[in-house]
């Protein structure tokens, strides 16, 4: 593990919430390295909280599968095979194209314009030196989506994969050229154009070829980091 530097504590969070998003936001960031053991003590000096704060928020991080606990030997920072990355994007085509179509015939306009809002602010980080944030940008995007097609067990079962999801597309984003990630932002605004024409099976089609774009992307890069290439 290198050295992560020290984290400052505070503000209206709770103790608990607060050491989850600086923990989060660290293997995120990829502060600590796929495969890195995270010490409890050590984690603890760095924000200034209790090993038990650290202890829950690692908890936390293990149901959301940034990290991995592994009998007898500790925690360590998740490694994504080829093979889950694989399925976390299967799962998101069922899930994106089936709400997308959802949204295109209940969404009212409030809904559209929220969604016209959010592609301009991811839009607006659109950069690698922006990834975390373009990512959670996007993740917004898939929020005001999930929320118009008022469908709340489909909200729910992509809450499940979202910090994962934000994993991969950090990830992603950090390593894509700007061609790349110019076409990533078109395809959004294709999608878009196709809610605000109601066109159901349109809108599907193009967030299925989204996400799968995305998905073959992110399997080539992890693929390559096995391999030594990346």
């Amino acid at each position: 593990m290198g050295d992560t530097g020290d984290w400052a504590i505070g503000g209206t969070q709770t103790l608990r919430e607060k050491t989850v998003e600086v923990l989060r936001d660290a293997l995120l960031n990829q502060v600590f390295k796929p495969g890195d053991k995270l010490v409890e003590r050590t984690l603890a000096d760095r924000t200034g909280v209790s090993r038990t704060s650290v202890r829950e928020a690692l908890r936390e991080l293990e149901a959301e599968g940034l990290v991995t606990r592994e009998s007898g030997k500790g925690v360590f920072v998740t490694r994504v095979s080829v093979s889950e990355a694989a399925q976390i994007y299967e799962a998101r085509v069922i899930l994106e194209s089936a709400t997308a179509r959802l949204f295109a015939e209940r969404a009212g306009p409030e809904a559209l314009e929220a969604l016209d809002r959010a592609i301009e602010r991811a839009e607006a980080t659109n950069q690698s030196s922006q990834a975390q944030l373009h990512a959670h940008r996007l993740d917004q995007v898939s929020d005001v989506i999930m929320e118009g097609a008022g469908n709340e067990v489909t909200r729910q079962m992509a809450a499940v994969l979202r910090t994962r999801i934000t994993f991969l597309r950090t990830i992603t984003a950090r390593v894509a050229s700007s061609e790349r990630r110019a076409e990533t932002m078109r395809m959004l605004r294709e999608i878009s154009a196709a809610f605000h024409a109601r066109d159901g099976a349109e809108a599907e089609r193009l967030t299925r070829e989204y996400v799968k774009r995305s998905a073959a992307f992110a399997i080539d890069l992890l693929r390559k980091s096995r391999n030594g290439d990346a």
